[in-house]
Order: C-alpha cells, then sequence, then structure tokens
C-alpha cells in the first residue's frame, strides 16, 4: 500500500515507491524486541542480586515495568523501578535512534520507523514514540489498533512521534556476469 494524500504536502516522504508496514511484520518486531527487553531486565536483575538486592519479582504490564521486594524501604523500590521502567524506553529510542528506525526486531522483519517531517528521526522523537508506546497500551491496546483504520497505518505512539513504519525493499543480488 502506498502513501495516501494524507501526509503533509511538506513531508519529506514524497518517493511513490515507500510502502507502509502491514500489521504482522510490527507485531513480529514488537514480540522479538519485547522478548529482547525480557533477556536484558533479566541480566539486570542478576547485577542488581550482586549487590545484595534481592528482587521478588521483575514484570512488565504494558510498558511499565513493576518490581516486587522484601526488605526495600518503599522510597528505594521506587527508584529501581523507575530504573527497571528506563530500560525499554532507553532501548527503543536508542535503537530508533543510532540505527535511523530500526530496533533488532524492525530489522529482522524488514521494517523501518521513518520521520514524517525529518530525513533522520530526532532523538526527541525516539524517546516520544518510545513513551507512545505505554500510551499505545492503554485501554486494552487501542492505540495499537490504531493502524487498521489510519490512513497511514499510524499507531497512537507514531501519531504522537510524527513517524511511520515503512516496508524495506529486498535488495537486489546483483548478476555475475560471465567474462568474454
Amino acid at each position: 500500500m502506498k502513501i495516501r494524500k494524507y501526509i503533509p504536502q511538506h513531508s519529506v516522504l514524497t518517493n511513490e515507491d515507500i510502502v507502509l508496514a502491514r500489521f504482522w511484520p510490527r507485531a513480529g518486531a514488537m514480540m522479538i524486541d519485547l522478548t529482547i527487553v525480557g533477556f536484558i531486565l533479566d541480566e539486570v536483575v542478576k547485577i542488581v542480586s550482586r549487590f545484595g538486592i534481592h528482587l521478588n519479582e521483575v514484570s512488565m504490564s504494558g510498558f511499565h515495568v513493576i518490581v516486587k521486594a522484601d526488605g526495600l524501604n518503599e522510597g528505594l523500590l521506587d527508584l529501581i523501578e523507575f530504573g527497571f521502567t528506563l530500560i525499554p524506553l532507553l532501548y527503543f529510542a536508542l535503537f530508533i535512534y543510532f540505527t535511523n528506525g530500526k530496533t533488532i526486531g524492525k530489522y529482522i522483519t524488514r521494517i523501518r520507523v521513518v520521520s514524517l517531517y525529518h530525513h533522520h528521526i530526532s532523538f526527541w522523537h525516539c524517546i516520544e514514540r518510545s513513551l507512545g508506546y505505554a500510551a499505545s497500551t492503554l485501554e486494552a491496546g487501542l492505540g495499537f489498533l490504531q493502524i487498521f483504520w489510519n490512513p497511514n497505518r499510524m499507531c497512537l505512539h507514531d501519531r504522537i512521534a510524527e513517524t511511520v513504519v515503512i516496508q524495506e525493499k529486498k535488495k537486489e543480488k546483483k548478476k555475475k556476469q560471465a567474462p568474454l
């Protein structure tokens, strides 16, 4: 599907060959990325336990990380929970910024986040998009389902950060010519 005229005329996305990413590659990329974030959280739990802080449970609810531990005062537990909540935020923001629109999941599914107005997505837009994931999970994930009725397949976090997700083209293999 090509980008429709819904995108403002001053957009940097003027190439008619751009194809918007479909639901399943985006969902697959999210599942891969959340699995990686889960592994990172597990490793951070191991690091924290080396300092004598034993956490009973670390889980994600949407994009908020919930930490439970016995014997810690409320202030320290809140600080630890805040630090753990930064992990998914930074994972998505830093990967999208430094790879110009790709996380590991997006790389595997061959999709990419692009800004509607800039040639390179800014760090602030990456932060907005990462925070927007939390907003998209509210109301039973309705923000993610907006992909089905938005003309440019924009979820809530895409609209917040002014981005779209595109499908990358397959690279054509160069044919070797036989020597004459």
